[in-house]
C-alpha cells in the first residue's frame, strides 16, 4: 500500500475553502533517484462552487466553465491537488498550470507532472523536469460490469485479457481496471517525449506482479527515437482502497 500522510495543515490553511475535502501527501520514487511529490485529494463536489477558481487563484478555461458542475469540481480539485504539489517542493504559489492544444497540462519549465480525477478524488504528482522527462498519473474506480463490455477490445486484446483472467481470476473487474489505468499512466508519462496521441494498443501488457504491484508493457509501435518498438517500461499500481486504484509511471 502506498504510504499516505495528512497534508500538511500550512499548506492546507492556504486553500481558501467552502468546499469540504481531506487532503494526503505521498511520495514516488524515480529512477534516476530521488522523489516525486503527489497530493491526493477526497472531495465533496456538492459542496463545490464556481467562486472557488478565484478564491484560489486558479484559472479556469472557457471550456470548462461552460460544463457542467461536476466537470468544473473535478478540474478545480486536479488543479488544487496540483497546485498544493507544486508547493511541497518549494514551487511558488503564483504558478500557473495551463492547458495544451492537445489538453495536457502545461507546467512550469522545471517541472514535469501529472494530474488525475475521478467522482471526488484529485491527485497530482510533480517532480523536477532534469531528473526525468515525464511522470504519469491515473486514479480510477473499479469498472462497472458494464464499463468493463466497453473496455475489453478497445483497451486490452485477447493476449492480454489472457493474463489478466490468470492473475485476476477472483476480481476480473480489478485486472481490467488496473490494466486500463496502467495504459493512461504511461500515456501520461510518455507524452512530452512523444508529443501526440497515440491508442491503448501501442502498449501490451505483458506480465502483472501482483506481488509487487508492477505492470510490465512492451511498445508494439516506434512512439519517438528513444522508444522504439520492443521497449519494455514498467508502471506501478497502489490501492487507495479496496476498490480504488492508482497507477504511477515516470
Amino acid at each position: 500500500m502506498l504510504p499516505l500522510t495528512p497534508l500538511d495543515p500550512a499548506l492546507s490553511a492556504s486553500v481558501s475553502h467552502a468546499t469540504a475535502y481531506a487532503g494526503e501527501h505521498f511520495t514516488l520514487p524515480l529512477p534516476s533517484g530521488g522523489l516525486g511529490h503527489g497530493v491526493l485529494l477526497r472531495f465533496d463536489a456538492t459542496l463545490f462552487h464556481a467562486g472557488l477558481f478565484a478564491a484560489n487563484g486558479i484559472a479556469v478555461p472557457d471550456s470548462v466553465a461552460r460544463s457542467v458542475v461536476k466537470r468544473q469540481a473535478d478540474f478545480f480539485h486536479g488543479r488544487l491537488a496540483a497546485k498544493l504539489a507544486l508547493r511541497t517542493m518549494g514551487v511558488g504559489s503564483d504558478a500557473s498550470i495551463g492547458i495544451g492544444d492537445k489538453r495536457e497540462p502545461l507546467w512550469p519549465s522545471t517541472i514535469v507532472g501529472s494530474i488525475s480525477h475521478t467522482h471526488g478524488v484529485a491527485g497530482a504528482v510533480v517532480a523536477p523536469s532534469g531528473a526525468i522527462r515525464g511522470i504519469g498519473l491515473d486514479i480510477e474506480h473499479v469498472v462497472t460490469t458494464d464499463a468493463a463490455a466497453a473496455l475489453r477490445g478497445p483497451v486490452v486484446n485477447a493476449s492480454e485479457q489472457a493474463v489478466l483472467d490468470t492473475l485476476f481470476a477472483d476480481d476480473p473487474l480489478l485486472g481490467l481496471t488496473i490494466a486500463f489505468s496502467a495504459k493512461e499512466s504511461l500515456y501520461k508519462g510518455l507524452f512530452p517525449q512523444v508529443g501526440s496521441f497515440f491508442d491503448f494498443d501501442a502498449a501490451v501488457i505483458e506480465y502483472v506482479d501482483t506481488a509487487a504491484r508492477t505492470v510490465r508493457l512492451m511498445l508494439r509501435t516506434t512512439l519517438a527515437p528513444a522508444l522504439p518498438a520492443g521497449t519494455c517500461l514498467q508502471v506501478r499500481y497502489d490501492l487507495l482502497s479496496p476498490r480504488l486504484v492508482m497507477t504511477h509511471f515516470a
